[in-house]
């Protein structure tokens, strides 16, 4: 079993003023992370914990910038086995502790946020859009757990009578701050056209990142959080990300592209 969360000092350490000390306390995290890759939920939710309290009690805001650089930073470099558990451990502390974040303390959380939707895309992106992996990564922001439930043939409708687990896209669970909502919604399309700069992806794919987008604007539990998901679907920028294959004359080229954006209006339905 991996040593106690709280005898590990790099936790407090990556909160220092001094440069030196946060990148050796960030290697030692990491080389934690990689050397215990089979960490059980409980185990990760005492170090998000661990690292939620240690941004929340950083007090200058350059030494708060270096540390949200720091936790987005962790995501990337992981083995894909610890990749959904440790974001499963990162959303539920978030959404767990997010009413209680004071006013003033709120945007570095928010940031914090940003940060972590981007990673995730990324990791996705340089895993090649796994079909199982984002399976499991759309169980993480749905909250119908984790390990690939979500897409699987037969299950859906006996989830749908499951208390969902605490997810930033939950449609119905009423743990879930509509705040988080609102503002994973609002960045969503930004963090993705970010990541994926000049690379196309297939439509399929297109579909499987923006399901639970979809899925909220079809189950939410009030108008406003589905008229929000709504909004995000109808985004003109999605119909740009997506590899159409080629070829033709620019007539055909334009004639594609209505028929794209007519085709992406029909996802949201």
């Amino acid at each position: 079993m991996a040593p106690e969360v709280q005898e590990t000092p790099f936790v407090k350490q990556l909160a220092s003023s001094d440069r030196k000390t946060r990148e050796d306390a960030l290697e030692s995290l990491r080389t934690y992370l990689l050397y215990n890759r089979h960490l059980t939920e409980i185990e990760l939710l005492k170090l998000w914990r661990g690292l939620f309290f240690c941004l929340y009690h950083t007090p200058h805001p350059t030494t708060q910038s270096h540390l949200t650089t720091t936790l987005a930073s962790l995501l990337p470099p992981l083995p894909t086995p610890l990749f959904t558990p440790f974001l499963h451990a990162f959303w539920t502390t978030i959404i767990a502790e997010y009413t209680s974040i004071p006013q003033l303390r709120l945007d570095k959380y928010l940031t914090l946020i940003r940060c972590y939707i981007s990673s995730s895309f990324r990791y996705l992106s340089v895993h090649g859009w796994d079909a199982t992996l984002m399976a499991e990564w759309r169980g993480v922001m749905e909250g119908r757990g984790v390990g690939g439930e979500v897409g699987q043939g037969g299950k859906g409708e006996k989830e749908k009578g499951e208390e969902e687990k605490l997810a930033p896209l939950s449609p119905g669970n009423k743990k879930v701050a509509d705040g988080i909502r609102y503002h994973v919604l609002d960045i969503w399309v930004d963090e993705l056209v970010k990541v994926l700069g000049d690379q196309k992806i297939e439509e399929k794919v297109l579909e499987t990142v923006m399901a639970p987008v979809r899925r909220l604007g079809d189950e939410g539990r009030t108008k406003v959080v589905r008229g929000r998901a709504r909004d995000v679907l109808r985004d003109e920028r999605l119909g740009g990300l997506v590899d159409r294959g080629g070829g033709g004359d620019d007539d055909d080229d334009d004639d594609e592209g209505d028929d794209d954006e007519e085709t992406w209006e029909g996802i949201e339905d």
